[in-house]
């Protein structure tokens, strides 16, 4: 059985789509669960219209996605995103038969975005270089890495508390492959999303959930923190910077530059 958890702040105009979705996917046994993330419209009544469960908590994506796990008594836990605006395929269906069709703990839909030119800017210049600094294990979860669609099963988001901010999928990441689970992509089709700029704070906190887990995994010295914030920082700032009238040729040049600028001469990372 699964349970669908959509984390919604501000979402009124899109949360519909995404509840639609998950109630047409859900079979015997499943629910439909929004977690109300400190809205101030009229988010929640829109998810009890289309069918959803509704819990209102606390601000903070991952903080939302804490408390649904804590109401979750299902095998698997299936996250969706509520800025869902229009998709070619049922994609809470498609996350659905994935997971319970193949033998993977944690199922990552990967997708293409319905506006060529979107460039997931944090993703690129942070969270994979990072990554593959100090956790190559973790391999690839697809362009989309930090996708908020994806299934896990439940016993996987047992083990930690989940961080409270957007390091939540960073987390999901890291923490599943170093417990030795499996990986599955599942390709979602093309996706209309109303994807709203956090300027730097969504990239800062995605590079330090990354560093704050090297450092407690023994894989970043805390003699050599303060060189990786700093690098962290300008990588930040650069991202924060872009701004669409610049022309994606221009941005692509400043997010090629923030990726191959040197990362701190540090040792190499022990494996814990």
């Amino acid at each position: 059985m699964f349970t669908f958890v959509i984390p919604a702040h501000d979402e009124e105009a899109t949360v519909a789509t995404i509840v639609g979705q998950a109630m047409a996917a859900a079979q015997p046994g499943d629910r439909v669960l929004v977690v109300d993330s400190g809205s101030t419209d009229a988010t929640a009544r829109r998810a009890r219209e289309a069918g959803a469960e509704v819990l209102h908590g606390p601000l903070g994506k991952g903080a939302a996605m804490q408390l649904a796990v804590s109401e979750v008594d299902t095998e698997w836990v299936c996250f969706l995103d509520a800025d869902l605006v229009k998709s070619e395929d049922n994609v809470a269906a498609l996350l659905r038969a994935a997971a319970a069709g193949g033998t993977a703990d944690h199922v990552v839909g990967d997708y293409e975005y319905d506006h060529p030119g979107t460039v997931l800017a944090s993703t690129f210049t942070i969270y994979e270089p990072l990554t593959a600094r100090f956790f190559p294990e973790v391999g690839f979860h697809g362009a989309n890495a930090l996708t908020g669609y994806r299934a896990l099963r439940t016993r996987r988001l047992r083990a930690a508390p989940l961080p409270s901010d957007f390091g939540v999928e960073t987390f999901l990441n890291i923490s599943v492959a170093l417990a030795g689970g499996r990986v599955d992509v599942c390709h979602l089709g093309v996706i209309g999303s109303r994807y709203r700029f956090h300027g730097g704070s969504m990239a800062a906190e995605i590079g330090t959930m990354i560093l704050n887990l090297a450092e407690a995994r023994g894989r970043l010295d805390a003699s050599d923190r303060p060189e990786w914030d700093e690098w962290l920082r300008t990588g930040v700032a650069a991202i924060a910077s872009n701004t669409a009238d610049q022309g994606r040729s221009a941005m692509l040049h400043r997010l090629f530059s923030t990726v191959r600028r040197p990362m701190p001469a540090t040792s190499s990372p022990s494996r814990v």
